[in-house]
């Protein structure tokens, strides 16, 4: 009987696919060209500029260009970049090894291997070192951590990594001053595309939060289970972290002292989120699933999407920044500064740039 209910339900799901895919192949055109429009400026020749963060000095984005995350794509390897907010320009991440300092002692990396970037945070510590934590995919499942220092310009020297290969299945990651780390588990390695279209339609859990410490114990925050985790951010001085369930499709304030909600904002299929000028800034998709599964083939997923400024006291809404996308893949993370809305994506070759004047 089990097998039998199994195998209706792949039917199903394989039909609701099918059907969804042949319905919507053809409504993303391809994007041909490297152009600004009236709503974003465009700077190309990135892979899939996933998560950004901000240097220190205000003049450069870090870049987390993704490489892919298996079952939804290939698991290929990616890079760090670094952008040059004044002149536009964007160099490879330097990066030289030094002693596993910020990590596991079980945890080494070949310094010839590339890396897998996905979710990326920056932090100053307490002793004043900006740490860099970056989610990993490529060889193995893993948090690396570096030291963003400035020599002639800024470079990465990497100070350890945390080892999670076969255990958790990370999409984004939240530094403390301490060093020690939240991290987004989405599902299962062995979670399959099926699996996922199905979850898109029944919501039901498939991972959590997970708290990593200096002494290597892992912290599984159980009441943070939701659909897909995807983007967090942790608001040390209120002790308040942001979880954004991408199947979910909404994002949760928690007091990690209470383990309460005090927050709930709910949009479809929320990304990455940045805590900045006193909000939270949460990218989400302003499109469906349906539409999203055109995608596979193109290399610009252009979809809509939205950059909304919420509240860190209860997550309501205070501004919306709705973006058509029709010169940029579909967005994935906003970085507010200067006046300029800065917005990554998962699934293009470009980083666009627009503008905070406007919104709904």
């Amino acid at each position: 009987m089990r097998k039998t209910l199994i195998a209706i339900l792949g039917i199903l799901t394989f039909s609701i696919v099918a059907f969804l895919l042949l319905g919507n192949g053809n409504s993303i055109k391809p994007l041909n060209g490297c152009k600004d429009n009236e709503e974003l400026k465009v700077y190309c020749n990135f892979m899939n500029p996933e998560d950004l963060a901000l240097t220190p000095d205000g003049n450069f984005l870090i870049v987390a260009e993704f490489g892919g995350m298996a079952p939804l794509v290939e698991m290929t390897p990616g890079k760090l970049s670094f952008f040059n907010i004044k002149d536009k320009s964007k160099t490879k991440a330097e990066i030289n090894f030094g002693k596993n300092e910020w990590g596991s002692a079980d945890c080494s990396r070949n310094p010839s291997m590339p890396f897998g970037p996905h979710g990326i945070d920056l932090v100053q510590r307490q002793d004043g070192k900006q740490q860099l934590a970056v989610v990993s995919h490529y060889p193995n499942e893993s948090i690396e951590m570096f030291e963003l220092v400035k020599k002639n310009g800024w470079a990465l020297e990497w100070r350890g990594c945390v080892n999670v290969d076969g255990r958790y299945y990370f999409n984004d990651v939240s530094l403390d001053t301490s060093g020690n780390f939240f991290a987004s588990h989405m599902f299962k390695s062995d979670f399959s595309m099926i699996q996922a279209l199905w979850n898109v339609f029944v919501k039901s859990d498939t991972g959590m939060v997970v708290k990593w410490t200096q002494d290597n114990k892992f912290e599984e925050l159980t009441y943070t289970a939701g659909s897909f985790p995807n983007g967090i951010a942790l608001d040390q001085e209120k002790n308040n972290l942001i979880v954004n369930y991408n199947l979910g499709d909404k994002s949760i304030l928690f007091d990690l002292d209470s383990k309460q909600s005090l927050g709930i904002y709910e949009h479809n299929s929320p990304d990455n989120v940045i805590i900045k000028d006193g909000f939270a800034w949460v990218t989400n998709h302003d499109h469906s699933v349906t539409e999203s599964l055109g995608c596979a083939e193109r290399i610009n997923c252009t979809l809509p999407f939205s950059v909304n400024k919420l509240s860190l006291s209860d997550l309501s809404l205070v501004e919306s920044y709705k973006f058509k996308s029709k010169n940029m893949g579909v967005g994935t993370v906003g970085l507010p500064h200067n006046g300029s809305l800065w917005i990554g994506s998962y699934h293009s070759d470009r980083l666009a740039e627009g503008s905070l004047s406007f919104s709904e």
